[in-house]
């Protein structure tokens, strides 16, 4: 039996499981009663350890990432600092370095540190090495994770739906004629995963799988230039392209700059919005993931938690396209060009 699972039977969210266990006096006796009653049935012991550490808990968060240099990260680790800092929390700032945003090294180090809670940046897609400490820490730490999923009790998702927009977005360039889409993308995340989902989905639903192409650029490499070098070998051997779709921005302007040099002008869509989109000529549109409210509904996520209240264990919300110079509605007659 784990937290979730005595929650399910309680009738109850995990987090008011966990507050029975760490603060019963936030919890109202029959709630409380019913929760102990369903956890003496099933012979389910709480952890002592994890208990001892939320007495001591500290008014810090930690925060994890793969890379603070990424765009992207910077800019939402700018806004949690903020918004927590404006909540009387510090924050402690962990960068991997690594694709994972997290590592036993960096868990336990922030277990150490007794957080009031660890944030975490993404999340990989494949990777479960870590989930049985992740499990072990959520069940006293509460963790939120910002556009990831990891589906541990007591941690909090709060994600784009990344896969609706970008499978919208190939139906809407087929509809407007273009056949041969490329995608462009870089890593190997859970919203990576969702994008690449997304772009499959819609091709194939489109029926043109065969005419599309998915390029991965390495993510440790120069991007900008391998994207362009890429879209300059399809070029050269007068492939046919009728739009570009990337995972993040400044591989759709590596793309972009290719297509400009060979005078060709196709729609090209990045992702993230970041500051990339608007540093290029044409501007770029470009997906906005929402990351800035994302950022924010996890803060309020946390304090919701923090003072004993029930939150939502996963909350989607919807991306919206930036129209700018390389994709715009509706398109020239002369958009769509076969090289």
């Amino acid at each position: 039996m784990n937290i979730r699972d005595i929650a399910k039977l309680s009738g109850v969210s995990a987090a008011t499981v966990s507050r029975v266990i760490n603060n019963p006096s936030s919890v109202n006796q029959k709630t409380r009663e019913r929760i102990l009653a369903v956890m003496e049935e099933y012979h389910y012991t709480p952890n002592i350890f994890a208990r001892s550490l939320n007495d001591k808990r500290t008014n810090t968060v930690g925060i994890l990432c793969s890379e603070i240099y990424d765009i992207n990260h910077s800019k939402i680790i700018s806004i949690l600092e903020h918004q927590l800092r404006a909540n009387g929390y510090d924050s402690l700032l962990c960068s991997t370095g690594e694709q994972i945003p997290y590592n036993k090294k960096f868990l336990n180090l922030l277990a150490q540190k007794q957080v009031a809670s660890i944030m975490i940046i993404g999340s990989h897609y494949s990777d479960t090495k870590d989930f049985a400490l992740i499990y072990d820490i959520a069940r006293h730490i509460p963790i939120i994770v910002l556009n990831g999923y990891i589906d541990v009790p007591g941690v909090y998702n709060i994600i784009c739906d990344e896969k609706k927009i970008m499978r919208e977005l190939v139906m809407e360039l087929f509809q407007q004629g273009c056949r041969h889409l490329y995608y462009l993308e870089d890593n190997d995340t859970y919203s990576a995963y969702q994008k690449r989902s997304g772009f499959w989905e819609g091709v194939q639903a489109c029926g043109i799988k065969h005419l599309c192409k998915c390029i991965s650029i390495p993510i440790d490499s120069d991007e900008l230039f391998h994207a362009k070098k890429q879209i300059e070998l399809h070029l050269s051997k007068k492939q046919a392209i009728d739009a570009i779709l990337s995972a993040d921005d400044i591989l759709a302007v590596g793309a972009l700059q290719a297509l400009t040099q060979a005078g060709i002008q196709i729609p090209v869509i990045g992702f993230n919005n970041s500051d990339y989109a608007i540093c290029c000529t044409p501007y770029l549109t470009s997906v906005d993931n929402r990351m800035d409210f994302i950022s924010r509904s996890a803060v309020d996520t946390l304090l919701h938690v923090l003072n004993g209240e029930d939150a939502l264990e996963q909350i989607t919300v919807s991306a919206k396209l930036v129209e700018r110079d390389t994709y715009k509605r509706p398109f020239p007659a002369s958009f769509t060009i076969d090289v």
